[in-house]
């Protein structure tokens, strides 16, 4: 093209050229697409400039590269309005001389283009074969990523899935490039979404632009490897390159998260010898406990996570054990971002299906409290979506030793969820009372409690019988005191002796033996049971 003339448009010369397209018709916008640089004579449009003008508006709204025009064949001359508009737009026009041909260009333009693609190709497999020798003889991430970065000649980043910094070029250890960082990390984490797909964003301070490439990993979500100016590549480094560089990263990033399981294993296997009771020292459970971050000196609560299941049947238990298996590591990661978003100190382990938080404070207050409840309701919001979670938590303990006690609570709190059919709740634990207790019992059991400790009034079929069921029962609530229970029933001190006397004599007892009273209590409780059982 030495023999070529720029008529205008001379700043649109740095647009990209990927493919070539030769037309002379009206109708030419219909077949070309971003980057196609058009070849033509112009015949179409030597008696509408008006035409011209529109064909270059709608090449620059569809991002093409350029026109080249043989001027002198129709045109003559190119008309003032399309050069001005031409340049406004910076829109590169192109004189062709009359002695070169349009298929001729158009050969030697998509050589170049092909011998540049195949070049970089060579460049990106050059550059796969480095980094997989690398990654065999044990190269760290930091050392793959610093070798991209000298690649590239460009400033290279490796993001985690939350936008943190895994590892970086040299580049970025300089203190001049510290505070580019810094903005790099804000940009990608204001729009986590997009920088996970792949984007480009711009850092107007820095008058400066930055590239994303996920990095695929055995998390939910992708790690981001981040060029400075990747739209600026040196040839023959390519976004190619830079993708097979990604895919070494990531087999890297697996096996190290290989590793990190097997220490999140052998974690939860000193979790679950605590729960299951199997560590006795309690200097060994003190020495691992501390290992793993607990702290001796501070108050815990236990917080249990389950995936709610979604229905009985064999099919659904089946899909429920399998999407299991699908979201463990997703819900575990997504704790974990929560743990570390919340500024809570806790530490994170596994048992069977249930996840499990052991959150430490110095003292657990009310104040501490409300934390825990938001720190719960925002975990909970987070990871629900398809999903439904529900929570467990315990009552607070003093000691380390103490969690199996607090784990226990938190599971009871997520069955009793379970047991009333709830589904994506939280539940604190709580002590149960007498009747809750009783109410775990079958119900043949609890009437034969009963009908053994009443016995004839287990059922009372006279006038006098019910009165004298209910005589005992004020008795016992006013802890055996004659003048309060007489005051209650509005009956005189001796009826009430009276009606206590024979009473005693039926069920053969004294109510002034705590075993005794503790037994017709409970009797008269299991009565209000079954009697509301009828009822429903």
């Amino acid at each position: 093209m030495k023999e070529c003339t720029v008529l205008a448009g001379h700043r649109g010369l740095t647009r990209s050229v990927q493919s070539v397209n030769i037309s002379d018709t009206h109708d030419v916008i219909n077949f070309l697409d971003k980057n196609n640089l058009l070849l033509t004579t112009a015949y179409g449009f030597q008696n509408d400039t008006e035409k011209l003008c529109e064909l270059i508006r709608q090449m620059h709204e569809l991002d093409c590269a350029g026109i080249v025009i043989k001027v002198n064949r129709f045109l003559k001359q190119l008309p003032k309005e399309v050069k001005l508009l031409a340049d406004d737009l910076a829109f590169p026009i192109i004189d062709l001389p009359t002695a070169q041909t349009l298929g001729n260009l158009s050969r030697h333009i998509l050589n170049y283009l092909n011998d540049h693609e195949s070049e970089q190709l060579y460049y990106a497999l050059h550059v796969q074969r480095e980094f997989s020798d690398m990654m065999v003889q044990g190269h760290s991430l930091r050392s793959l990523v610093e070798q991209l970065g000298h690649f590239l000649q460009r400033p290279a980043l490796l993001l985690d899935h939350r936008g943190e910094a895994i590892t970086q070029s040299h580049d970025f250890r300089m203190d001049s490039m510290k505070p580019v960082g810094q903005k790099i990390t804000e940009a990608v984490k204001s729009d986590l979404e997009n920088a996970r797909e792949g984007s480009t964003f711009s850092l107007p301070a820095e008058e400066k632009s930055i590239t994303t490439y996920p990095v695929k990993t055995k998390r939910q979500y992708p790690s981001m490897l981040v060029i400075l100016d990747a739209q600026t590549l040196p040839y023959p480094s390519s976004h190619m390159a830079i993708e097979q560089a990604g895919n070494v990263i990531s087999f890297t990033i697996i096996k190290e998260q290989a590793i990190e399981e097997n220490t999140r294993l052998l974690k939860n296997n000193f979790f679950a010898d605590l729960i299951e009771r199997r560590v006795h020292s309690v200097e060994e459970i003190m020495s691992r406990a501390e290992y793993y971050g607990l702290k001796a000196d501070n108050e815990s609560v236990c917080i249990v996570c389950s995936i709610d299941a979604e229905g009985n049947s064999y099919e659904t238990l089946q899909l429920y054990e399998k999407k299991i298996g699908n979201l463990h590591h997703y819900i575990y990661d997504q704790l974990e971002d929560e743990i570390i978003n919340g500024n809570m100190k806790a530490t994170l382990f596994t048992k069977e299906t249930y996840f499990v938080m052991i959150l430490q404070f110095p003292h657990y207050t009310e104040a501490e409290i409300n934390n825990v409840t938001n720190f719960v309701e925002r975990a909970q919001t987070n990871i629900e979506g398809d999903n439904s979670v529900s929570f467990g938590i315990s009552n607070p303990i003093q000691s380390i030793t103490e969690i199996p006690t607090a784990y226990e609570e938190a599971v009871e709190a997520v069955l009793n969820g379970y047991s009333m059919r709830m589904a994506g709740f939280i539940n604190f634990y709580k002590t149960k009372e007498i009747k809750e207790l009783l109410n775990t019992l079958p119900r043949k059991d609890l009437k034969a409690i009963y009908e053994n400790t009443l016995k004839t009034l287990a059922y009372p079929k006279t006038k006098e019988d019910v009165e004298l069921v209910k005589t005992i029962e004020t008795y016992l609530n006013c802890q055996c005191e004659i003048s309060d229970t007489s005051r209650r029933l509005y009956i005189h001190r001796n009826t009430v002796k009276y009606r206590i006397s024979k009473t005693e004599e039926m069920l053969d007892c004294s109510f002034h033996d705590p075993n005794d009273s503790l037994k017709v209590r409970v009797a008269i409780l299991i009565g209000k049971i079954l009697e509301e059982d009828q009822q429903e």
